[in-house]
């Protein structure tokens, strides 16, 4: 049966000159193949082809194939392609993994800008002082009941101790501290199986503790970000976790 997918995908065109100046002069793909009917891009990644259409193209779908384009700031993307006339399908949206915007070719084919997650940062207060926070935040057997969709902690709090845990979304995870300041700051390094930088900074407040929390570094899972909307999930539930298991170690005394 089939062995693979091949990386070359193709669209059509009612007008293959004029969608290949449109991949070419506005999306900036190198041709890499030429010939009548038919013509393929560099994408960089992939390679996207341009193949001729004898009947009427179909009207645009934007629920239909989903093929997305890469870019670093999909705003500055979005008015690029408006500022040349490129016709934008509704608004951009998240989609848990990154943002994404549709619009249209040369031909009505649709197309989706598509800028990654590259951080999360997130903010609770805890009714709680940052000693109790700070305590929770660097005791292994604390994180495995705060944080509860990871198993197996191993934590030596101190510059340069060891982290890991076992995320069953990634599986064995491994780190090291690499800044910690008690009641104030904690960050963690992760070398593989999770985004490279988990940063916790603490603040007094009158009713307890701010807590920040700062994500980045997910380049190092790109290759699996299908679970990246679901990480971050699991890490909000985790900080409701830890409110609540630092509200309960507080009212203990």
């Amino acid at each position: 049966m089939i062995r693979r997918a091949n990386d070359l995908i193709a669209l059509p065109a009612a007008d293959v000159a004029r969608a290949r100046d449109f991949y070419r002069d506005i999306l900036g793909f190198p041709v890499l193949y030429e010939e009548e009917g038919f013509v393929i891009f560099d994408t960089g990644r992939t390679q996207l082809g341009i193949h001729g259409r004898s009947a009427p193209m179909p009207e645009p779908d934007p629920e239909g194939v989903w093929l997305w384009l890469e870019v670093a700031d999909l705003d500055r993307a979005r008015e690029a392609l408006a500022g040349r006339g490129v016709q934008l399908v509704g608004e951009k949206r998240f989609l848990g993994v990154g943002w994404d915007q549709a619009f249209l070719d040369s031909e009505g084919n649709v197309l989706r800008l598509y800028q990654p997650l590259e951080e999360v940062r997130r903010e609770v207060v805890i009714e709680a002082a940052p000693e109790r926070v700070f305590a929770a935040l660097t005791d292994a057997r604390a994180i495995e009941e705060w944080f509860a969709a990871i198993d197996d902690v191993v934590l030596e709090p101190r510059v340069g101790g060891r982290v890991s845990f076992v995320d069953p979304l990634y599986g064995r995870v491994e780190g090291e501290v690499v800044e910690l300041v008690p009641a104030a700051r904690l960050v963690f390094s992760f070398t593989r199986n999770w985004p490279a930088r988990l940063e916790f900074r603490l603040t007094a407040v009158e009713n307890g503790t701010r807590l920040e929390v700062h994500q980045t570094g997910f380049e190092q899972i790109r290759d699996r970000d299908y679970n990246i909307a679901l990480l971050v999930e699991n890490l909000e539930a985790a900080l409701r976790g830890l409110a609540e298991h630092a509200r309960r170690v507080a009212h203990r005394g």
